[in-house]
């Protein structure tokens, strides 16, 4: 299973989704009476309760969720965007088909944005920070909104892989101008594929929903009100996918403890092996936990022992690293032409990627590995645990993880 919510699928999900084929309304839209279930409305209000902010909405993926955030935001050709070069594909895409040019920087060992990298990348075209909380580990957000705030830049908080992480007592993703989420298989909770973009700026909001339902205002239950303030798109979520995630986000603190617990028991276990360390946790306690990131001392030992358990390194973890996103790198979209790979806004600063062009990003990922905690993906961290597993497997997998990882570094075994 890849992650945690997809490993716990039961009657609850069932019983949600049974009450909106009873009500005979599938869209997000229904009458305003007892028969609607409103399912995803619900669930909006339940996430902007929890991650403190004064907007939810609802969308069908998070790749959609950071195309709104950032075509919300005005942000558009000759505008730059700087991301972290190790976070999934889609936290460049959706600036790419904004027609902006992301702007790679290098991560540190949280395995996110290096702050002092943020600040060196800002330029007058700067109109964004795209903070990603990768592998469920808040991102150093205290030193990454003072950078923001010192450029009066907008942050947006890319928590895909983090929904119920928290940092400073807070929700994740609810802390900058906006905040995604994702839903799909390999998240926390899942509805299939979904989305989720957060905000305290009602105009902000406004402009987002706008461009997820043709152009409509928020709340016109379906109805043609006109005046519509320009085209947009259908990114909507349906009812049924909300109806899945009000079943799986109940689970959402059942799933906290468990991964938290079975990271602590593995980490207590892989930890007595010398020469190893962990990713850097600028808040330990509000970790998300479906990662724990062993640190090697070289490339090779982490080769080795990634190797042996039948899993890779980071640095080979596939769309998740610059350096294999061979689309951004040869700067194919699918019309071929256009900003930001073929573009007269800036031609003084073309938007050219190259293998090998973040160094500080590449020698942490290829002496890094991750050991899944309760997401399995193979092209990330196909060794570790299911969600559905208990101490005792955990336990297990660890002394593996131990066994060999003492054999490779010290010659010997424990």
């Amino acid at each position: 299973m890849p992650g945690p919510g997809l490993d716990l699928l039961g009657p609850e999900e069932l019983a949600q989704l049974t009450d909106v084929l009873a009500s005979g309304h599938l869209s997000r839209y229904g009458p305003d009476d007892a028969t609607f279930p409103a399912k995803v409305r619900r669930f909006e209000e339940l996430v902007a309760a929890e991650s403190g902010t004064r907007f939810a909405l609802a969308v069908n993926s998070g790749t959609s969720a950071l195309f709104l955030a950032i075509t919300a935001l005005g942000i558009g050709p000759g505008d730059e965007v700087i991301v972290p070069g190790f976070t999934f594909v889609a936290t460049i895409s959706s600036i790419v088909y904004a027609r902006a040019r992301p702007v790679l920087a290098e991560v540190d060992e949280t395995f996110n944005l290096d702050p002092a990298d943020v600040e060196a990348r800002i330029t007058a075209r700067t109109r964004a920070i795209v903070a990603v909380h990768m592998l469920g580990n808040p991102a150093r957000l205290d030193e990454i909104k003072a950078v923001a705030a010192r450029h009066g830049i907008p942050l947006i908080e890319d928590a895909a892989q983090a929904f119920g992480a928290e940092y400073r007592g807070r929700w994740v993703g609810g802390q900058g101008t906006a905040g995604i989420y994702s839903f799909n298989e390999f998240k926390t909770i899942t509805c299939g594929d979904g989305g989720m973009l957060v905000t305290d700026d009602e105009a902000l909001y406004r402009r987002a929903f706008a461009m997820h339902d043709q152009g409509h205002s928020p709340n016109r239950s379906g109805i043609e009100v006109g005046n519509r303030p320009f085209l947009g798109l259908n990114l909507r979520m349906t009812e049924l996918q909300g109806a899945v995630l009000l079943a799986q986000v109940a689970r959402l603190d059942q799933i906290r403890t468990h991964l938290r617990a079975n990271r602590d028991l593995v980490q207590s276990i892989v930890g007595e092996v010398p020469g190893l360390c962990f990713r850097q946790q600028p808040d330990p306690d509000g970790d998300l936990a479906t990662h724990l990131v062993v640190i090697f001392p070289d490339a090779a030992s982490a080769a080795a022992v990634s190797s042996e358990l039948g899993s890779i390194t980071l640095a080979a973890s596939g769309w998740h690293v610059y350096n294999h996103m061979e689309h951004v790198l040869s700067g194919r979209t699918v019309t071929g032409r256009g900003c930001p790979f073929d573009c007269s806004c800036t031609d003084d600063r073309p938007a050219n990627y190259v293998a090998g062009m973040l160094p500080a990003t590449d020698a942490l990922l290829e002496r890094s590995m991750s050991f899944s905690i309760g997401v399995q993906d193979p092209n990330l961290a196909p060794f570790g645990l299911q969600m559905r597993d208990g101490a005792d497997v955990a336990r297990a997998r660890a002394e593996q993880f131990r066994a060999i990882a003492a054999r490779v570094l010290l010659g010997g075994g424990q």
